[in-house]
């Protein structure tokens, strides 16, 4: 199969920002599900509470049109003495939820029909005191009827192995496909399937840069069509701080070809000018062929002190076309 990705449109402004008490250090990873012609996007949120990546919330907005977005107030967590805000899931008092991915699970009981794979620490104190790795960030997952309310499975973990970053799940036929960040010496991308949500075995590793210059975090895989998967690992670059994502594809989700050797996506001159980190998932657009993917930009470098970052981040999107010939 002959590829040739093409980019063909791409916002210039973000389309969200961090505005609210919740999230006044950053907005931080997200994803985004089109269903009955209203946009949804979970994404992560940390406050000026920040110590690590346990301190922080996931949030819930909707839009009509992917472009113009609302944060409803849904009463559902306490914030500070008011439940006037959009958190969902609180991750301070279980020890995590980042990194996560919401996914459409259409085979499964309705009240299981949304899943979301996200990290915990298996000991805070352990990973405070570097004494033992103990500490790592393991994967975990919960179950919802609407996206909103959700059942954390919180009894064992879907897999007892590090991962970082943003974690990637979603149903495929007859089997989950997961895909973890890993790490040995450089940051790399694993892959792990399972025919129940949980019980993954240990991942495989599928990318790695094998390079000092650059290393890979997030994968933001996605399944296209049949026979058609697409990443767009974001690399970081530990000479410079910058963060960019590549593009790699495959026919069978876990054998995957970089395509180019430089990055698909630019950084630019506003929000996104020093990090961008590509969502898992995407929307058909209006032409055949056409699809939208959504990321998060930061105008702060991956390496950035946390003290310097107020209400960073911003979500951004860009349209992709002329996927095979």
């Amino acid at each position: 199969m002959e590829i040739n990705v093409t980019l063909l449109e791409r916002t210039t402004a973000p389309l969200m920002v961090a505005d609210k008490p919740w999230e006044d250090m950053e907005v931080c990873f997200c994803n985004v599900i089109k269903r009955d012609n209203v946009w949804h996007i979970w994404y992560s949120s940390f406050d000026h509470n920040y110590h690590h990546d346990t301190d922080g919330y996931i949030c819930y907005a909707y839009s009509n049109d992917g472009v113009n977005w609302i944060k409803p107030n849904l009463g559902l967590i306490d914030y500070h003495g008011s439940k006037d805000n959009n958190i969902i899931i609180n991750g301070v008092p279980i020890q995590g939820a980042f990194g996560h991915t919401v996914f459409l699970d259409e085979q499964a009981p309705p009240e299981e029909r949304f899943k979301i794979v996200f990290q915990r620490m298996l000991s805070i104190k352990a990973f405070i005191e570097g004494t033992s790795n103990e500490w790592m960030a393991t994967v975990w997952g919960g179950t919802s009827s609407d996206g909103i309310h959700w059942n954390l499975l919180l009894d064992k973990p879907l897999l007892k192995q590090f991962s970082d970053t943003q974690t990637v799940c979603f149903r495929d036929g007859d089997i989950y496909r997961l895909y973890v960040r890993m790490f040995d010496g450089y940051r790399m991308l694993g892959y792990t399937q399972s025919r129940t949500f949980g019980n993954f075995p240990d991942p495989v590793l599928i990318l790695s840069s094998n390079t000092a210059e650059w290393q890979y975090y997030n994968s933001a895989a996605t399944k296209i069509k049949d026979n058609f998967f697409v990443m767009f690992p974001s690399a970081y670059s530990p000479k410079t701080g910058l963060v960019t994502p590549h593009l790699a594809v495959s026919q069978d989700g876990i054998h995957f070809d970089r395509i180019g050797t430089g990055p698909f996506l630019d950084l630019d001159i506003g929000f996104d000018s020093k990090s961008i980190y590509v969502s898992p998932g995407c929307i058909p657009g209006d032409k055949p062929g056409t699809y939208w993917f959504y990321y998060i930009g930061y105008n702060k470098g991956h390496d950035d002190p946390h003290s310097a970052w107020k209400y960073a981040g911003g979500i951004g999107r860009f349209l992709i076309g002329d996927l095979d010939k």
